[in-house]
């Protein structure tokens, strides 16, 4: 499919000092703000590269039914034995 017109952003990020990856293709989104330096962009494609590099990416806790169940449970219970004792 060949479309005609059509520009993207990109960064390629080289040297990455891996024995497995030699370069690194990050695309840019297209509503980029106005006033966005270079030098920020470098910057964020760096930090991206190193906490995949370092595997130190932000985990987000999923949520569980019974994680919530517990913690419900144990509130209630901590609530009906303060309640006994007042």
């Amino acid at each position: 499919m060949l479309i005609k017109g059509y520009k993207k952003e990109l960064i390629i990020v080289k040297s990455l000092g891996s024995d497995y990856i030699d370069e690194a293709y990050l695309i840019l989104k297209p509503d980029l703000p106005s006033g966005i330096a270079k030098e920020d962009i470098v910057k964020e494609a760096n930090r991206i590269v190193h906490e995949y590099d370092t595997g130190q990416r932000k985990k987000r806790r999923t949520f569980s039914p019974v994680s919530f169940s517990i913690g419900a449970l144990l509130s209630g219970a901590l609530t009906a034995f303060l309640c006994l004792i007042l």
